[in-house]
């Protein structure tokens, strides 16, 4: 009865979290939105439903589930004060901010994004936290305390030199968090409701900064984990690893795209982005189920996606590539002026270009490239922003916008 409420809950995701934005790259984990109507002209004063001053610093993505919207921050001396805030969507009047003090302070150094670099996720009736402290803290939309967790005290404290940026991905009532650093690494599952360990699978990783997305082979459902040298799929039952493919860098950033069943992934400093076919086998797959690799475009930090049959990146210092997803042929490549840490989000044929200075550019979806609107607000922003209900969510390193084009 458990898998198959587990199978039942992964079928009706997509559909029951359509118009929200409720974890990590949206509501199937690949940053694209099926929404239309979305907003192409902005600035700090035009088309802007509320604007909201945020506590201390973060770079996690807002999430949107409903009429409510999350996001973390962390403050105090040591960024060991973490928040989790909830705003209404519609007016950005703060309902709560649940407060906790880290339990931990890990190695490293940490700006701009202290200790809420990874984004929350919500499933319509909790939502689940990760801080750099090590602590994991399930709330209900009320913002009590459902159960916290220090996956510190319990395995030793995150060491992974800027901090911890990989976000949990929630699949039905499991949770999924994935640790690489410099301790042992591992994946855990955890039950959603309870808190308590189902598995967890060490890893052979060090230093990485990706995030775990989900993917469906054969109607199964899998996760998909990108680490030092290797991208793996792993079973969400029991945390089993499924199969392998070589060729990622030592540090992975960027999360894994899923697109049906292929997965396109990329890491390092001039890698390559490596298109793999997915179904049931299992093993090493390196040398049988590359459908393509290319060195070009690759970024360090942003994510990118995969949109109409096309595969979007933006590297960091700003040139933007579009190949064909399927076939790996470059169709364009060009500058989108900028710097960029944030990841690349599409919807109603846009996809959205975020750069640090505050600055995106709404570039229009296809094989030729167009830029359809530069858009300003006068802040730094290094957040993904996000997509829901029609609005576009902004976190810039002072404020939370909501954007809604008049009609």
């Amino acid at each position: 009865m458990g898998s198959l409420r587990f199978v039942l809950l992964m079928l009706t995701l997509p559909l029951l979290l359509a118009a929200d934005w409720p974890a990590w790259r949206g509501p199937v984990g690949n940053g694209v939105s099926a929404e239309k109507d979305l907003p192409l002209h902005w600035s700090a004063t035009q088309n802007v439903r509320w604007k909201v001053a945020l506590p201390g610093v973060g770079v996690s993505q807002p999430i949107v589930s409903g009429d409510r919207v999350f996001v973390t921050a962390s403050d105090g001396r040591k960024n060991d004060r973490l928040h989790v805030l909830c705003l209404d969507r519609h007016s950005g009047k703060q309902l709560w901010d649940a407060r906790f003090f880290g339990t931990t302070i890990p190695e490293g150094e940490f700006p701009p994004g202290g200790m809420a670099v990874p984004t929350p996720a919500a499933d319509g009736k909790r939502l689940v936290a990760l801080f750099g402290t090590g602590d994991l803290v399930c709330l209900d939309f009320a913002g009590r305390p459902v159960w916290i967790r220090s996956l510190a005290d319990s395995y030793g404290p995150f060491r992974n030199r800027w901090g911890m940026g990989s976000s949990p991905l929630l699949l039905g009532d499991l949770l999924v968090v994935q640790v690489d650093h410099w301790g042992q690494s591992y994946l855990l599952g955890v039950d959603a409701e309870t808190g308590e360990n189902r598995w967890r699978s060490e890893r052979d990783a060090s230093v990485n900064w990706a995030s775990p997305v989900p993917a469906w082979v054969k109607g199964k459902p899998q996760i998909v984990v990108a680490g030092t040298y290797r991208i793996q799929g792993y079973d969400p039952a029991n945390g089993r690893e499924l199969w392998s493919v070589r060729g990622m860098q030592m540090q992975c950033i960027p999360t894994p795209v899923v697109d049906g069943e292929l997965v396109v992934a990329v890491s390092g400093r001039k890698g390559n982005s490596i298109a793999i076919r997915l179904d049931d086998a299992h093993g090493d797959l390196s040398d049988s189920h590359i459908l393509w690799s290319k060195p070009r475009g690759a970024p360090y930090v942003p994510s990118g996606l995969c949109y109409q049959g096309r595969y979007y990146l933006i590297d960091d210092g700003g040139i933007g590539t579009c190949f064909d997803a399927k076939t790996g042929n470059l169709l364009w490549q060009e500058r989108v002026p900028g710097k960029y840490h944030a990841s690349l989000i599409a919807g109603d044929d846009k996809i959205y270009f975020t750069n640090m200075d505050g600055e995106v550019a709404v570039v229009k979806a296809g094989p030729e490239f167009e830029v359809l609107a530069k858009n300003r607000i006068g802040e730094s922003i290094v957040a993904t922003p996000a997509i829901a209900n029609g609005q576009l969510f902004l976190r810039t390193d002072k404020s939370l916008y909501c954007i809604e084009e008049k009609k």
